[in-house]
């Protein structure tokens, strides 16, 4: 029986401007009134998932941010990481790049060093704006407290420089490529499959008992937690291969649970 339902946002259940249709709301709450519980699950802020949830009139679990901070629906923290800052420091300077923008994340903003015409347009996929934060290095540990660091850019420098980080910094870090441009880099067992596991605890659930949706690959750690994966249609083919099955929308992963769930006869 499936009792917690995780889903992604941006790819899965967050559409590119920004909303989120009208199937896919009725679905939650269709879940919701089966007594299957929702989390939502993003590289975002946590402060936009909240915004996401508002704006839906809704309450759910939230994963933010990879999974470095992971909060009940009523608002009880059950997790949260961030950098030491001289790891952040040595991962800031090996990624400064003419050719990429780097973010720096803390638990409720991104910020940069200095804004230009490229981060204006990066802000309009944001819910909240990008920070401007002068002499960054020397804010970390201080008024900065780096939970997360995005690189964009192109996505085969992308690909070359995980591959390097995760060589020089194996035993310190963990980095995904969350969407085909952009790089994140979180600090070591920061997942998605790990923040789940965190909150199945906290519930008192197995990792059968819930399901999950994504579509890039820092949902790919999820996918392994548990037998009800699903990844979107739209999703890389070697995002796919780790899922169980692939749905056109949350809608329809939210229906083949509910058809499960149903098809199992009650004690």
């Amino acid at each position: 029986m499936i009792k917690l339902f995780v889903s992604d946002l941006d790819g899965t259940l967050l559409h590119q401007e920004k909303y989120v249709e009208t199937h896919n709301i009725e679905a939650l709450v269709k879940l919701q009134e089966s007594n299957i519980d929702v989390c939502l699950a993003s590289g975002r802020m946590d402060s936009e998932i909240l915004k996401i949830s508002s704006d839906i009139q809704n309450n759910f679990h939230r994963i933010s941010q990879n999974g470095a901070f992971v909060w009940t629906r009523d608002n009880h923290s059950l997790h949260a990481k961030v950098f030491e800052s001289e790891l952040a420091s040595s991962l800031y300077k090996q990624t400064l790049n003419p050719n990429h923008v780097v973010l720096v994340c803390s638990n409720d903003t991104n910020y940069v060093e200095t804004k230009t015409d490229v981060i204006n347009e990066i802000e309009k996929h944001m819910f909240f704006p990008i920070e401007e934060q002068e002499n960054m290095l020397d804010s970390f540990g201080l008024n900065l407290s780096p939970s997360k660091i995005t690189i964009l850019g192109d996505h085969s420098e992308l690909v070359a420089l995980q591959a390097d980080l995760t060589h020089q910094f194996k035993e310190q870090i963990d980095a995904y490529i969350s969407a085909k441009n952009c790089l994140d880099i979180m600090p070591k067992h920061i997942s998605k499959g790990n923040a789940i596991q965190i909150l199945l605890d906290h519930l008192g659930l197995q990792p059968e008992e819930v399901a999950c949706v994504g579509d890039s690959f820092n949902d790919i750690p999820m996918f392994h937690l548990t037998p009800n994966s699903f990844a979107m249609a739209t999703a890389p083919e070697e995002v796919k291969k780790h899922a169980s099955a692939v749905v056109s929308s949350v809608s329809e992963a939210a229906e083949i649970v509910l058809a499960r769930n149903n098809s199992i006869p009650t004690k």
